[in-house]
């Protein structure tokens, strides 16, 4: 580990050093200089900065001085490019120049020859050593920017891998974003909409700060005069941002307290993005900054801490997160004035986004699915019994219906058959609950294995079922339901050292077309009735509806 950063160390001291020997930079500082001219070569005083960082923080226009050490050639078509300039002006005046270049990546000095990834500076006659290029530098920001000299073809190539590596990020989070929207649509959890929330901020961003914004009019008049738009957004974006993580990982159950810090922690980003919508201020910008920072280790910590508990989303965040908090706390430290970062870390910053976003929309998605699986779970415990493993009430009179449905249209005989098992309360009193459980889901068996494969058969209520008989007549129904009885009677239940005799009370009828399946049902509940009257162990055929008697739904032995 001390090597690789020993190493590290010292591929960024040779970096250094390149930069040292090929040109020096310094900063004018005399607030009397001239605007309209640069100053003379010999103007002072001069203020030593790091070759390849151009920083300004003061606004109103600041002269720097770049001085080259070696020989850029012209042939070469050498450029200046100064990186990450977000709402600076830079006008330039390069050796021998009579009037300044004046550059911006929005506005009237937009160059669209360019990315927006730096404002790309000509010199036509290349650069020798010793010679100067002034640049005016008009602040609107605490951005720092990158300096470096570099031919056209290697500016030009430059910029068509800025432009792959865009369109990966800004697309790539421009899908997850319509995904989250959809996952809310659909789901209405607003762990959803936080994120969609979340990323359609970040997706503005990124335009806005990489210059992207500047082709689409809206966000262009939005974004390109102030600051505080953007700080307002990228607040925005931090109070979303702790609203999902805190619903993702559902902190309000698992940590109460710090439930009440995250809260704490979003009002504070709410106040802050209200704030920067009324003042233009750099303390408030330091405290937002200082607050995202705070309320993502916390974040991150409590991942981890779930994580080790077992908790799935958790670990999902903690992969997600963490590069990206990473590369944020770095460029978050370099806008704060605390370190000059390599420009590796804006990249690092675009690709974290992106993957960090696919990774918590696919664990969003793994939630969704585990979600289905619930409600799944649910509805076949809605559907089916779980004692005898039969259809429910409600699934067996949504299969009836159906066909009495087919059965009007089609003409085709339709029956059914209430199965009631005898003397049940007094199986459960005699011999236990356990027993009668068992008794149930043998009846339930055994009837089960004398239908045929399209009939369907539930448990309507205690310890009565419902035999859905499509396309039997009366007789067949009625000839069914013999055998079941048969088939109950003639295998008695052992239960240890007893032997517990069942038999079968069981009401058919025939559906009439033109009555309803309530009329049905207690046509075929009278004949149940019927059979209970008799004696029990029998079948009883109802009547037609014209001669049906009173139903007494409620009769039971």
């Amino acid at each position: 580990m001390v090597a690789r950063w020993a190493a590290a160390a010292l591929l960024w001291a040779c970096a250094t050093a390149t930069y040292a020997q090929a040109w020096t930079l310094q900063r004018l500082d005399d607030a009397t200089a001239s605007a309209d001219a640069p100053p003379a070569d010999t103007a002072g005083p001069l203020r030593p900065s790091r070759p390849d960082m151009l920083f300004e923080r003061e606004r109103g226009g600041v002269w720097w001085k770049l001085t080259s050490r070696m020989d850029f050639p012209a042939d070469e078509a050498p450029k200046l490019l100064l990186y990450t300039p977000f709402l600076n002006q830079i006008e330039a005046w390069p050796p021998g120049a009579d009037t300044p270049s004046r550059h911006g990546v929005y506005g009237a000095h937009a160059d669209d020859r360019y990315s927006p990834r730096a404002l790309v500076i000509d010199l036509p006659d290349g650069l020798r050593a010793g010679q100067t290029v002034w640049l005016r530098v008009i602040a609107n920001g605490s951005i720092p920017m990158h300096v470096d000299i570099a031919p056209l073809a290697q500016v030009q190539r430059e910029d068509l891998h800025y432009a792959y590596r865009r369109a990966f990020s800004l697309g790539a989070t421009t899908v997850l974003l319509l995904l989250a929207a959809a996952f809310w649509l659909r789901l209405r959890e607003r762990a959803h909409l936080y994120f969609a929330a979340n990323l359609t901020c970040v997706l503005t961003y990124l335009l806005v700060l990489g210059g992207e914004a500047r082709d689409i009019p809206l966000l262009e008049a939005a974004f390109g005069e102030s600051l505080q738009p953007q700080r307002v957004l990228a607040s925005l974006g931090g109070l979303f941002a702790i609203l999902f993580q805190a619903r993702y990982l559902d902190v309000d159950r698992h940590l109460p307290r710090i439930a009440i810090v995250l809260r704490v922690c979003a009002a504070a980003m709410a106040a802050i993005a209200c704030g920067h919508a009324l003042f233009d201020s750099r303390l408030l910008s330091y405290l937002g900054n200082l607050g995202l920072m705070v309320s993502s280790v916390i974040l991150l910590l409590v991942a981890w801490a779930q994580a080790w508990r077992g908790q799935r989303e958790a670990r999902i965040l903690s992969i997600a997160w963490l590069p990206l908090l990473g590369f944020c706390i770095l460029r978050t430290l370099e806008l704060m004035g605390a370190w000059n970062a390599p420009a590796w870390v804006g990249s690092g910053m675009d690709l974290g986004l992106a993957t960090s976003g696919l990774l918590l929309t696919l664990g969003l998605a793994d939630a969704m699915v585990e979600m289905r699986r619930d409600r799944d779970r649910a509805s076949r415990l809605a559907m089916f019994d779980g004692l005898t493993g039969l259809s429910s009430r409600s699934a067996i009179e949504q299969r009836l219906a159906q066909e009495i449905a087919q059965a009007e249209g089609s003409a085709a005989p339709l029956s059914v058959a209430f199965i009631d098992l005898d003397r049940f309360k007094a199986i459960n009193d005699q011999h236990g609950h356990a027993l009668g459980d068992e008794c149930l889901r043998i009846v339930a068996a055994r009837a089960r294995n004398r239908l045929h494969d399209r009939d369907a058969l539930g448990r309507y209520g205690g310890d009565e079922l419902l035999a859905v008989l499509p396309g039997a007549t009366l007789a067949q129904a009625g000839a069914t339901a013999q055998a079941i009885c048969m088939a109950v009677r003639t295998h008695p239940l052992s239960a240890g050292e007893q032997t517990v005799s069942l038999s079968l009370s069981i009401g058919v009828a025939q559906f009439v077309p033109g009555e309803s399946m309530a009329t049905l049902l207690a046509r075929a509940d009278a004949a149940l009735y019927i059979s209970k009257a008799n004696g029990r162990d029998r079948v009883s055929i109802a009547p037609p509806p014209v001669s049906l008697p009173t139903a007494h739904m409620d009769a039971r032995a």
